[in-house]
């Protein structure tokens, strides 16, 4: 639930709470001012002397001008027998007298009560004043019309606490609306910005508020990451860009090198057994030196924006160095392979395959099993190739996983380049996958080895 949905459900609550509170107290307000009148009209019936009443409510006969009177006057006798002497309504048209709860009344003869006809179950009001000592005088009306008017009361202050908590959360809802208008304009150019586009910024809001303090923020800190970023990136070229143009010039010499050290080989029959060894330690330092300069182009080259796009079985590409790998270094190897064509650059794929074959060869033990699986997956709607090796050799402990992909990142500080390459293999097959807007995870294989799972969109988009 956003917030201000939970605003606008608060203000609700609390109108609604507030409006019942009021509509509560004013409900039982009218009821005691209701009662009170009622029990001012059974005393005024009554009078200030009960005796006289007798007289009073004796029946005068037909009277035309009679008029109608709420209250029934009766007595009651020390026997507790109940007399009517003046019912309610007219004297033409008189309403019938309620059966009385005599116990109750001779026990408290001085206060008025409520009672319920329990043989019409209709609600009374009733007064009784002692007129001697053997009778007492009583003042009786209905509540009905109390008990209709009070019902009525209640279903208007249900409607106006229903009433008044809609058009309250109607309201509050317009103005957290808004409020929360600056904000949603925030976060629409946050998320512009956290996808990539760093000249978006954050729209200003009214000044002195703490809306308007946190735009300015924002902005600040945006400005600053977006400098940094730009430095970072500049730097990148930069050193990227350094690279690439010494392993070109390191090329040339190399080839000169080379070339003298088979002249000098050609040329060394005569040549002392030293000679021969140093003839032999430079041909092999300048043969790792074209294979350094060699991965650092590979590399450069995977990671610039523009890659080769066509069409090609990569079952096919996956079965061949896979096949290489069988011939050069006998393992066991199971293929799972789907007939999949995607489309993208072939030779960068050639050489992601290429290094995850030699990584397998010189870091597994000879003989261990690898199992190579290739499937189409369905993701957000896209068609995308799932590659997966597992292999059975020592793996790579999960803090280290992530460390492999960065450049000249070697897991064993101790390892030579003879035997351990120069820490770019992982790097270069990174840089193929980010090339195709793909993903790649490293994980433990079944066996206790090394797996690499390789995800990519059919199509690149």
């Amino acid at each position: 639930m956003t917030l201000r949905w939970r605003i606008t459900i608060l203000t609700a609550v609390m109108i609604a709470i507030a409006s019942s509170v009021i509509g509560l107290a004013s409900y039982l307000n009218v009821s005691q001012a209701q009662m009170t009148s009622i029990d001012s009209s059974l005393q005024n019936s009554l009078g200030s002397n009960p005796k006289r009443v007798l007289e009073r409510a004796l029946p005068r006969g037909g009277n035309p001008n009679d008029f109608y009177s709420a209250v029934a006057i009766g007595v009651i006798d020390s026997a507790g027998t109940v007399a009517v002497l003046r019912p309610a309504g007219t004297q033409g048209n008189p309403e019938e007298f309620p059966t009385l709860p005599v116990e109750e009344i001779q026990s408290d003869s001085n206060q008025a009560i409520s009672f319920t006809d329990v043989s019409t179950g209709e609600s009374y009001r009733l007064l009784a004043r002692p007129a001697g000592r053997d009778f007492l005088v009583i003042a009786v009306t209905s509540l009905a019309d109390f008990r209709t008017t009070m019902n009525q009361i209640l279903f208007s202050t249900i409607l106006f606490v229903l009433g008044v908590t809609i058009l309250g959360a109607l309201a509050s809802w317009l103005i957290v609306r808004k409020f929360f208008a600056p904000v949603e304009s925030m976060i629409a150019s946050a998320s512009a910005i956290a996808q990539g586009d760093i000249s978006q910024r954050v729209p200003n809001a009214p000044a002195g508020t703490e809306l308007g303090d946190l735009s300015v923020s924002l902005n600040t800190m945006i400005n600053s990451l977006t400098e940094s970023i730009t430095r970072v990136e500049t730097s990148e070229q930069t050193l990227r860009n350094f690279i690439s143009d010494a392993s070109h010039e390191i090329r040339t010499p190399l080839t000169v090198i080379r070339g003298y050290i088979e002249i000098l080989r050609a040329e060394s029959s005569g040549a002392s057994e030293r000679d021969i060894r140093a003839i032999g330690r430079i041909d092999s330092e300048s043969q790792r030196l074209e294979r350094l300069v060699t991965s650092l182009l590979e590399l450069d080259t995977q990671q610039s924006s523009s890659i080769m796009q066509t069409t090609f079985r990569l079952d096919e590409l996956i079965a061949l160095h896979f096949a290489d790998l069988e011939s050069i270094s006998p393992r066991p190897i199971t293929y799972q392979l789907e007939e999949l064509t995607i489309e993208g650059d072939p030779s960068a794929w050639e050489q992601l395959l290429r290094n995850i074959v030699q990584n397998i060869s010189r870091y597994t033990p000879a003989q261990s099993e690898v199992g190579v699986e290739l499937r189409s997956i369905h993701v957000n709607n896209q068609n995308w190739v799932e590659f997966v090796v597992n292999d059975c050799g020592p793996g790579i402990p999960v803090e280290k996983r992530t460390e492999v992909f960065s450049r000249f990142s070697r897991l064993d500080p101790s390892r030579s380049t003879q035997s351990g390459g120069f820490g770019l293999g992982m790097s270069i097959v990174k840089a193929v996958v980010d090339a195709h807007f793909g993903l790649i995870e490293l994980g433990e294989s079944p066996c206790g080895g090394l797996q690499i799972r390789i995800q990519v969109p059919q199509q690149n988009v």
